[in-house]
């Protein structure tokens, strides 16, 4: 068995088989290569005796290569024979252009190794939850068990009544939108509609009803970032959370880097802005921090707002928005019904709004004047995945009718189609 190198980190040699990857561990999709190699080899230190084609025998520049050793392991194949890998970003992937976060850069530790808890501990057989401790048992216990409860249920009480709670997120959790069988079982097999995701209390919009007004949850892409004069993030500590996504794609819009990128696509007259970060978390979080030594305060406005207050704040802007003529009458005229009825129901003042949320006053009028300070306005909207969990159970019905403008606002204000 070969040991997996703890003193430094084995290169590929020059012959290794190189693949390409993303990882799996949430939605941004950073791309990777694979090298793999037999474990007995190793490259050299020479750029034409390693894959990775540096010169090692010299200080490489800072960040020519993101390279840990958590970016390695010794895995064993079906036949037995064991190879070394490595998992590194790509520099050429338009999503994290080489960048690494703390989850993508630790898959090859987490990939099935024999010398590994991954290996040593991985679940081979299925266990039976009894009394208080889960316990071993054989493939025909758990089929017949599962198969004839199931049965029971379907004949006493119906498909509906057959409920499932599926982890989603990233290839290696499963659930029904990555796993083709497991789809399968669930809807047409067992028939059943009653399916939950981890973050949604059903498989539905993420944002009850965006769907069915032809707008998407999650619906910019990471270019709009960069293209944006005003980005409003919702309870998103960016950086920690969807780190490339923020190094790679905000940060560049926010530094003022991407100017020559909106010049170029810009109509004729439109003025170009340093972008500003509009940004509301109960918590001074790592993102804000940051930011504040990156970019300054004069393009980061942060709103720390009480908990639980989201939709106060939400219908004061509106409301403000609304009062000063900001809105694009003749948009929301030609393609919205109702509107004049959910301003008068949400309507709040920015007295009370402050009162609520805990937030000036001043505040709350320099994010609705940020918001609308260009025209047409290109802001993004990045909601954390708090913000749609907010909406799950018996509160979606009550909370999504005022929080659902603010999914709207940027073709409420005339953005609708503009790029950012």
């Amino acid at each position: 068995m070969f040991e997996h190198k703890k003193d430094r980190i084995a290169l590929p040699p020059s012959n290794a088989q190189k693949t390409q990857t993303a990882c799996h561990f949430c939605i941004v999709g950073c791309g990777y290569h694979v090298y793999k190699w037999p474990a007995d080899q190793e490259g050299g230190l020479a750029p034409e005796e390693n894959a990775l084609g540096l010169d090692f025998r010299r200080q490489l520049p800072p960040l020519a290569i993101t390279m840990t050793q958590a970016m390695t392991n010794v895995i064993q194949d079906d036949d037995g024979s064991y190879h070394r890998i490595m998992i590194v970003p790509d520099k050429d992937c338009k999503v994290n252009g080489g960048l690494s976060s703390t989850r993508g850069g630790q898959m090859a530790s987490i990939m099935h190794s024999p010398q590994t808890p991954v290996g040593s501990q991985r679940l081979k057989y299925p266990r039976l939850f009894a009394g208080d401790e889960w316990r071993d048992t054989g493939w025909e216990q758990a089929i017949a068990l599962y198969s004839h409860l199931t049965k029971l249920i379907l004949d006493d009480a119906g498909p509906d009544q057959l409920m499932f709670n599926l982890f989603d997120h990233g290839g290696a959790g499963g659930g029904f939108e990555n796993t083709w069988g497991t789809g399968k079982l669930i809807f047409t097999g067992l028939g059943t509609k009653m399916v939950r995701i981890h973050n949604r209390p059903a498989y539905n919009s993420e944002c009850h009803a965006t769907r069915d007004m032809g707008i998407g949850e999650l619906n910019n892409s990471y270019e709009d970032a960069q293209m944006a004069d005003c980005i409003f993030s919702i309870g998103a500590n960016a950086y920690e959370t969807q780190t490339n996504y923020f190094l790679n794609h905000w940060l560049p819009s926010l530094n003022g880097q991407t100017t020559d990128k909106k010049q170029a696509v810009y109509e004729d007259g439109e003025t170009i802005q340093q972008t500003k970060l509009i940004l509301i978390d109960p918590r001074r979080a790592l993102t804000v921090a940051l930011l504040e030594q990156t970019i300054g305060m004069d393009n980061l406005l942060f709103l720390d707002i009480e908990p639980g207050t989201d939709t106060a704040l939400f219908n004061g802007l509106l409301t403000y928005v609304v009062d000063q003529g900001w809105q694009d009458t003749a948009f929301i005229e030609a393609h919205t019904t109702g509107f004049e009825d959910a301003v008068t129901a949400n309507r709040l003042s920015l007295d009370e709004t402050s009162r609520i949320t805990g937030i000036s006053k001043d505040k709350i009028i320099k994010a609705a004047e940020w918001h609308t300070s260009q025209n047409p306005p290109a802001t993004c909207l990045a909601p954390c995945m708090a913000t749609r969990r907010a909406l799950s159970g018996a509160m979606i019905i009550t909370v999504s009718s005022r929080l659902l403008w603010i999914w709207c606002w940027p073709h409420i204000t005339s953005g609708a189609g503009v790029p950012g």
